[in-house]
């Protein structure tokens, strides 16, 4: 509408032309980020002092806001008050944020909730997304931070996916020598919650075998 008034239909024909956009840039940005972690490339650039909620959970709240409001989806923030400053590598810990959100806003109920809390212990901080949904049963947990693994319930519904957006986050968490973990209420919700250690961190980029390794 900025260049002047458009027609429903105009608007619906554009609205679907983002939504392909954003899948592509998607697309993109998760087999980028998995080539630069497959050819040993993906270090941490830590930063001292950054402000999780400024640095990363808001800049990636921004970014998820369109997804959320096509589908009318409400995000609930559980967030403390005052500054929480941390020593890590914000571009990388705001990557997995962003997937964290745009797989709960892609498989979560529609104008369903959607919830993203934050807290801070003395050795680690800790960050939650928890959405309404399907959620996934027990036995596909340890699918889900498989390189290409794709349920087959969100193949059955026709989501689009590629597989390699929870194996990125997995592979970040562990060079940041965090821990990663993802819970289930079948037909109810889903929870992802990861926690990185505030204080020792070193750039490095060998990691373990594969996602069961912890």
């Amino acid at each position: 509408g900025y260049l002047g008034e458009i027609t429903s239909e105009q608007d619906d024909r554009l609205m679907r032309i983002e939504r392909r956009g954003g899948y592509l840039m998607n697309l993109v940005r998760e087999y980028l980020d998995l080539a630069r972690i497959e050819s040993g490339h993906l270090e941490l650039r830590l930063s001292t002092e950054v402000d999780l909620v400024t640095d990363v959970i808001d800049s990636a709240m921004e970014l998820v806001g369109a997804t959320l409001q096509q589908r009318k989806m409400k995000l609930v923030q559980e967030l403390p008050k005052g500054d929480i400053r941390v020593t890590c590598d914000p571009g990388l810990i705001r990557v997995v944020v962003i997937n964290l959100l745009n797989n709960a806003a892609k498989y979560g109920r529609p104008e369903g909730e959607i919830r993203i809390s934050l807290s801070l212990d003395a050795s680690s901080f800790h960050v939650t997304v928890w959405n309404e949904g399907d959620g996934f049963a027990p036995e596909d947990r340890v699918k889900l931070f498989c390189k290409f693994s794709r349920l087959e319930s969100a193949t059955e519904k026709g989501i689009k996916g590629t597989g390699v957006g929870l194996y990125t986050v997995w592979r970040i968490i562990r060079l940041h020598q965090g821990t990663i973990e993802a819970t289930s209420e079948p037909g109810q919700w889903a929870q992802f919650s990861f926690s990185v250690p505030t204080t020792g961190l070193a750039p490095a980029c060998e990691l373990g075998a594969g996602p069961l390794g912890g």
